[in-house]
Formats: C-alpha cells, structure tokens, sequence
C-alpha cells in the first residue's frame, strides 16, 4: 500500500496536471501540462454501489463507482473520472490492481484525456455507437460480455498486462456477441447534469483520504 507522504504527493501533481472542460454543456478531461506515458493521472476516488448507471465505472463484479451524493463547490477534478470521455484508440487506461487511472501514452497540453469503456464494463447501462474514426474503433459499445475473442484480443493486446480488462479476458473469450453496425454521431455521457444514486446498498469508499 502506497504511504499516505506519497500519496499526499501524487494528488497534488494530479491536480495541476488536469482540468475539467465544459463545452456547450458537456464536461471533458484535457492536460494542463505534458503528461509522461504512464503516469498516475489521478486516484479513483468515490462511492461504490451494486447496480451501474450512465454515469459509473465499474470496478469489479457488482461494484460501480459513484461520485459522493454530497459535493463540495468546485470539485469536480476531485472526481473528474466521471468526465472522461470514450474513446477507442485512448490515452489513458484504469489500473484495477492500483485504483489510478494512467497515461497510455505521452498526453501533449490541451488533449483531450480519455479511455476505452470496454476495458471496464461488462455491459453499458447506455449503449452507443462509436465514430471516433480510429482504425481499431470497435463500433458499437454496448459492454466487453459483447466482444468476439478477436475483439477481446486485440483490446488486451493494445492496453497490455495491468489495465482492466486483461483480467476477464479469459471469460470474455468464451463469448460472442452480433454487433450492431448502424452509425450515428458519438455519444458521450451527459457529465453536466447531476448524478442520480440509484442504489444505497454497498457504500463504500475508495482511495479517498
């Protein structure tokens, strides 16, 4: 377990490191500074519950993280995970073992910071089609139970041994899913509106002292 020094340390070069966007009503991650390729961004910091939402990560079986019901005035890169947009080809990745979420690769001032939804829902409370152009867009993300072993490998292969998914790639593996082909405009999570908990069974903390 990481000492509370270090710890104390690395929220401080998080903090200056980021910062939350909102454009036109949609809040997004972008760099401050240059970012190293896997650096610690920030720590998962929040509430677990059992069920998923739009708006949680998903940590493990029946556990989903949750931003705090009660928030303090300008927190928001406190719990900025809940900002990160899809992506297929990211520039970050969730480190299930270390609850951080790390560059995947240098990250230039002023990019957008983002991550693959597939490395850590088994299946999206909100499913949606996929434009970001990159050559290896998985289309239609609706969760990694969907994914075809092809999928499921080339996802491990481009995030390697210490993201979220190469855990459950095993399981993934023995499942196949049609995929939905149809194309429209990205979809993001609305960020901008307020949480709703729906579920007040299983609350716990994570990293968040």
């Amino acid at each position: 377990m990481r000492g509370n020094t270090v710890l104390a340390l690395d929220e401080v070069l998080e903090s200056s490191a980021i910062e939350v966007r909102d454009n036109a009503g949609i809040k997004a991650v972008y760099a401050k500074q240059a970012i190293r390729q896997d650096s610690v961004i920030f720590y998962l910091k929040g509430n677990i519950s059992i069920r998923p939402s739009k708006y949680t990560i998903q940590l493990g079986t029946d556990q989903h993280l949750n931003p705090p019901v009660t928030r303090r005035p300008k927190d928001d890169v406190d719990y900025s995970w809940q900002y990160l947009n899809h992506c297929c080809a990211p520039n970050g990745y969730i480190n299930m073992r270390e609850r951080t979420f790390r560059a995947l690769r240098d990250i230039a001032p002023g990019e957008e910071v983002t991550f693959n939804y597939l490395t850590t829902e088994s299946e999206m409370a909100a499913p949606f089609n996929c434009v970001c152009g990159s050559a290896n867009c998985f289309v239609f993300i609706q969760g990694r139970n969907f994914l075809t072993r092809e999928q499921a490998d080339r996802l491990a292969l481009i995030l390697g041994e210490e993201n979220a998914v190469s855990s459950l790639i095993p399981t993934v593996r023995k499942m196949s899913g049609g995929l939905k082909n149809s194309r429209t405009r990205i979809k993001v999570r609305d960020k901008s509106q307020p949480h709703e908990n729906k579920s007040s069974a299983l609350i716990l903390t994570v990293n968040d002292n």
